[in-house]
């Protein structure tokens, strides 16, 4: 075979994109998570590092219920996964700001590690899905 005319195989598509972007968002959040708590608590003190806790496991597990409600849409039929995945991050920021501002905080958190751990988890995350929709790319379009 001449080397302009070698044949491209056709990547196999795996059943789903939404879990391997769930479990490396996971990965990437918890390991930013932990780093920060035990950073706090030997920096500030253990009401900081929990604070913390409560925020990066707030922020992991809104972010983890809006992939498997759009895996679950996807199950359905594909084209409803990112519809369901939008409406649900809509949903989500305005059900947390009236969490937020109606019900408050419990009176041990402290705001400053609160916010920062939910910064640090939040980018974490992102950065979690950013790579994974980057890997689920290259099993479609695989250039090497």
């Amino acid at each position: 075979m001449a080397s302009g005319s070698a044949r491209v195989s056709a990547s196999s598509a795996p059943k789903s994109i939404w879990l391997p972007i769930l479990g490396l968002s996971l990965v990437y959040s918890i390991i930013a998570s932990l780093a920060f708590f035990l950073i706090s608590w030997l920096i500030a003190d253990l009401q900081y590092a929990l604070s913390g806790a409560l925020a990066a496991g707030m922020v992991i597990g809104f972010f983890a219920i809006g992939i498997l409600i759009a895996e679950a849409a996807g199950r359905i039929r594909r084209s409803w996964a990112m519809p369901a995945f939008l409406a649900v991050f809509v949903v989500k920021v305005f059900g947390i700001a009236f969490v937020l501002l109606n019900l408050g905080l419990p009176v041990w958190v402290d705001r400053q590690g609160f916010v920062l751990a939910a910064a640090i988890s939040l980018v974490a995350w992102q950065v979690g899905e950013v790579r994974a929709f980057m890997k689920a790319r290259l099993a479609i379009y695989n250039e090497e």
